[in-house]
């Protein structure tokens, strides 16, 4: 017995020698997506042996055995366990946890423990904004959270998108409202995604509730990126160049079909002249972009700056250089611990940008409008001879454009009215919109006992916008032409401030923990506005197109407004959780508004929320699956005066055009009453319920969140134009309209692990909507848009806000090839009184995902977002020019001979009954991949020879890929028009972007 232990002892021993004569040292490099991470951990599993990876994220161990095993660890990310092996070298990519409940989120006002949150707040974070195409970060929130939907205005370099936060909630301006480093803005088309930390955007009215009377569409708060105590400062650098292109599947009837239609249609029976002019082809162009960002962070303990500044640069797929965005920006963030009881520092940041406008979004003057109209048998030039009756205008004295070689371009050979050619009308685009914008806050913060922290803070918000345009001389058509060269100039300048100060204090007892918030601020904003318009210019070009130039005094016009908002409000919130599973907040808001009445000036917006961590009770300690549940429940109210310009009950007076007779055959200056004010004017109250759960499982791999709502907007601020006759001379001020509901359900899903090599994530989301208005306060609907003389939209009690409105058709009637129009009203006619609701621009649902992917070096990502459900109102087309052009599916569906079953009519080029009908409404739906990105990290031992901390080449297809029924240009149909929401008029299709990128740090 004494001889087996002994030999086992000495077996023991030679195993013991065996490691210590294999003790190695391991070194490596710790790194995220973005590069190293400074301050990880890396352990000796099951001993105290371990250290933490420096400034480049490098670190080393000695003394370590064959069999060890490394756990490799950071704050909101994935442990890792790595056997050494005999390895001397350990290399690691860490996922970001997103399941990570010791995560802080910025709410309003401060931050929080996201284990800890009572209401619906969803986040984004930086690496999200920073490897994408977009040039504005709104369409970099596009499909990353359930829940919001992003409507962009238009493809066109610089053009801006509306967020919609749980739905439209409002008939006029729905956006939610944005705080950037803590400043409110109403645009963050200034920030470069690179200098972004995080966004959070809050959706339940318990979240928002904190900022009142903006908060009733949602608050999206922007938190931008800082410095931090570096052992040296780090230099980043970001590139990327990429080629934009058409990605449309839409085609138009070509010259054989349009000349058989209009002779079916019987208007005339055309002769081909051997030209067939395919305007989508002639009017897209591949185009350029860029854009280029540089950072610089670092401090000392006292002390932290970040400084950076970006670069964008992009051509439009329409115009060219005359659709061309530019933006420059620079940034300084800095902190700074004064004492142990004082901090200050500021966020500050400004932005120049220059983008040049074609004509858009318009059903008469459009480029893109233009060339889905204009005839195919007109040519983009003549190049073999100029027609008589070209020549014969421009012997009247007519200048007919040309292009850079001289060729005359094509006049219209059968389209009549103001359809023009569509090249040469790009060829005199001169719009272009210059503007500075600052935006920054200045801040202390005052700590004189522990847990009491005493703040204020003092935000600026100064844009400053000139549009600029001048008309040179040309003949187009007849309807279509310009003699008189003349400059416009549009001058607007918005400027706010925003004072805070609040208190917060934290405190705990045994279990109980609890923190109080209390401050008050005030606001102005004000917006002065001028015009000027003057002619003749001495010379066509840009360097003449100035009003001391021109040589007219008489055509001089000069006029302008002013707008001026004050707030002033209170707030409060009190915080409380019990041994981190008992969660109650509570919150009240009093706002005062310039823009109401006396008696409606002042308004209080409360909520509360409370939540349950039920995976903390003894009770749920046995189940080893789902590591953490929470229930969750919020009710609140939020308000809105986003559509008010201010002084609601003032009345004013106008002079213009209005003279008196004084009795000696002369007159005296008159004056007559504006708008007829509504003093009874009150809040736009959004007013909502939601209940969530929040779950993670399986040690934080899945994640799961869903949550039900009930919006409903109150006393909605419409305009009153439509509530008195004609008759009274005068329009009604704005009026408190009626109720918006909007409810539904959302989901999140995600799923991070790792597998040997390879880490994968997948996250998707999935949310519905059901949208409608619940209650209008007046007799009559109140009509939207209007397109060519007809109200298309409208806002009706039991139907969605502004649904579209035509006849709707029961199908073709095989005998005459004619629609069979549904007779409404029953009267046994057809006629206006039959127009009803045949679509619906809000979807029934939306989607978006994610899925990354990383081995060894490699990574790879793919976004995606779709709708489902939406509908789109295709306006181009003109019955009242009857050459226009028309859409294939016209020609390839129609009905030809009795007994044809048939999707679409006849040949028909006038009516209204096909026009503004059900038949020109598309399905919206579709899927679209955001992007699809491969990139590669190179290795430490090659960045140390190159001397640089991190290195990533990437390559990316960016709105490449749109599955979809829709047969315009785009489904995301756009207009900068709140009341458009799904009207096609011609809209600028979002390009596709094959992108090349490298990020690196010094």
């Amino acid at each position: 017995m004494k001889i087996q232990i002994l030999k086992k002892i000495i077996f023991l021993g030679i195993l013991m020698l065996c490691g210590i004569a294999h003790a190695q040292s391991v070194s490596g490099v710790v790194s995220d997506a973005n590069g190293p991470l400074p301050g990880a951990n890396v352990i000796v599993k099951g001993t105290t042996n371990g250290t933490t990876t420096d400034f480049d994220g490098k670190f080393m161990l000695n003394e370590i055995s064959n069999s060890s095993v490394l756990q490799i660890s950071f704050v909101g990310y994935t442990t890792q366990e790595i056997a050494v092996s005999g390895k001397t070298t350990i290399n690691v990519v860490l996922i970001e946890n997103a399941n990570s409940l010791e995560e802080v989120i910025v709410v309003g006002y401060g931050s929080k423990k996201k284990s800890l949150v009572t209401g619906a707040i969803s986040s984004i974070k930086s690496e999200d904004m920073q490897n994408n195409g977009t040039t504005r970060v709104e369409q970099a929130i596009q499909g990353k959270v359930s829940g919001i939907s992003v409507l962009t205005n238009s493809g066109s370099p610089g053009a801006g998108s509306k967020i919609r936060i749980r739905g439209t909630g409002s008939n006029g301006n729905a956006d939610p409202i944005y705080i950037v480093d803590g400043m409110k803005t109403y645009s963050i088309d200034n920030i470069d995604g690179g200098d972004i930390e995080s966004i959070e955007i809050l959706k339940d009215a318990a979240s928002s509730a904190i900022y009142g009377t903006e908060g009733a569409n949602g608050v999206v708060i922007v938190t931008t990126k800082s410095g931090r105590n570096y052992d040296k400062p780090l230099i980043s650098y970001n590139s990327q160049f990429g080629v934009q292109s058409e990605r449309s599947k839409m085609e138009l009837m070509n010259e054989s079909q349009y000349r058989t239609y209009l002779n079916e249609a019987g208007v005339q029976n055309i002769p081909s002249n051997g030209i067939d002019t395919n305007w989508l082809d002639e009017v897209f162009e591949d185009a350029w972009m860029e854009k280029h960002h540089l950072s610089f962070a670092g401090g000392t303990e006292k002390s932290t700056y970040l400084m950076s500044g970006s670069y964008t640069n992009q051509d439009g797929i329409v115009g060219g250089e005359r659709a061309n965005f530019k933006r420059y920006t620079a940034r300084l963030n800095s902190k700074h611990q004064i004492n142990k009881w004082l901090e200050v520092g500021n966020n500050l940041t400004y932005s120049n940008t220059s983008r040049g406008v074609i004509g858009e979004d318009d059903e008469y003057r459009g480029i893109l409008n233009n060339a889905l109209l204009m005839d195919p048998l007109t040519p983009v030039i003549y190049n073999n001879g100029v027609p008589a009756n070209v020549t014969n205008l421009i012997n009247a004295g007519n200048k007919i454009l040309a292009d850079s070689n001289g060729n005359y371009y094509g006049l219209p050979a059968y389209v009549t009215g103001e359809i023009a050619n569509p090249i040469a009308m790009l060829s005199i685009q001169n719009r272009n919109i210059k503007t500075d914008k600052i935006l920054g806050t200045f801040f202390a913060n005052v700590s004189p006992i522990e847990g009491l922290v005493m703040t204020t803070r003092l935000g600026i918000d100064v844009n400053y916008s000139v549009n600029h345009n001048w008309n040179p001389i040309y003949y187009v058509s007849s309807e279509r032409q310009n003699s008189l060269t003349t400059v416009d100039d549009n001058i607007t300048k918005n400027s706010s401030w925003l004072w805070e100060n609040f208190v917060t204090y934290k405190g705990s007892y045994n279990k109980h923990n609890y923190s109080l918030l209390a401050g008050l601020s005030a606001e102005k904003y004000q917006s002065p506005n001028w015009y000027l318009f003057s002619g003749p210019m001495p010379k066509e070009g840009d360097n003449y197109a100035f009003h001391d130039y021109t040589q007219d005094d008489d055509l001089d016009k000069v006029g302008g407004n002013f707008i001026e908002r004050r707030k002033r409000s209170t707030f409060g919130r009190f915080s409380y959780e019990y041994d981190d599973k008992y969660l109650l907040e509570g919150t009240l808001r009093y706002d005062v508004s310039s823009a109401f009445s006396e008696a409606n000036k002042g308004a209080a917006f409360p909520s509360i929320s409370a939540g349950w961590v039920m995976s903390s009770e003894e009770f749920w300690k046995n189940n080893s699956t789902i590591d953490y549940l929470k229930v969750r429940a919020s009710w609140g109210q939020v308000g809105s005066d986003q559509n008010l310009l201010g002084n609601e009950d003032l009345q004013f007076f106008s002079s213009a055009g209005i003279k008196i007779p004084d009795g000696n055959g002369g007159f005296l200056p008159g004056y007559e009453a504006s708008n007829i004010p509504n003093k009874d004017l009150t809040w736009e109250t959004s007013e909502q319920l939601d209940l969530g759960i929040d779950l993670r499982a399986f040690e934080g791999k899945l994640k799961f969140t869903t949550d039900y709502y009930n919006k409903k907007t109150k006393d909605l601020i419409v305009s009153g134009n439509s509530l008195i006759p004609l008759s009274v001379g005068r329009n009604f001020g704005n009026f408190n309209g009626g109720t918006v509901s909007n409810k539904g359900w959302e989901f999140e899903l995600g799923y991070n692990d790792k597998i040997g090599g390879l880490t994968y994530g997948v996250n998707l989301n999935f949310s519905t909507l059901k949208n409608e208005v619940t209650d209008l306060a007046v007799d009559s609907p109140i009509d939207g848009a209007e397109v060519r003389g007809f109200m298309t939209t409208r806002f009706e009690e039991g139907e969605p806000i502004w649904y579209f409105r035509g006849y709707k058709t029961n199908g073709i009637d095989p005998a005459t090839g004619k629609p069979i129009i549904v007779d409404v009203d029953n009267s046994g006619d057809i006629t206006p009184n039959d127009i009803t609701n045949i679509g619906d621009p809000h979807p029934d649902f939306l989607y978006g995902g994610q899925i990354n992917l990383g081995y060894k070096n490699f990574d790879f990502n793919l976004n995606f977002q779709g709708t489902q459900g939406n509908e789109i109102y295709m306006l181009w087309t003109r019955t009242d020019r009857i050459y226009s052009n028309k859409p294939s599916f016209l020609f390839d569906g129609r009905w030809t001979a009795p007994g044809d079953n048939a999707a679409f009519p006849m040949a028909d080029v006038g009516s209204d009954e096909l026009y503004r009908s059900d038949l020109m409404v598309g399905d919206g739906s579709y899927m679209r991949i955001k992007q699809i990105q491969f990139g590669y990290t190179f290795p430490s031992k090659v960045l140390e020879q190159i001397k640089l901390d991190n290195l990533r080449f990437y390559v990316s297809l960016e709105d490449y890929f749109t599955f979809t029924n829709y047969q315009g240009l785009d489904p995301e149909a756009g207009s900068t028009n709140n009341q458009s929401q799904g009207i096609d008029r011609g809209v600028y299709p979002i390009p596709g972007k094959i992108i090349f990128g490298l990020s690196l740090n010094l």
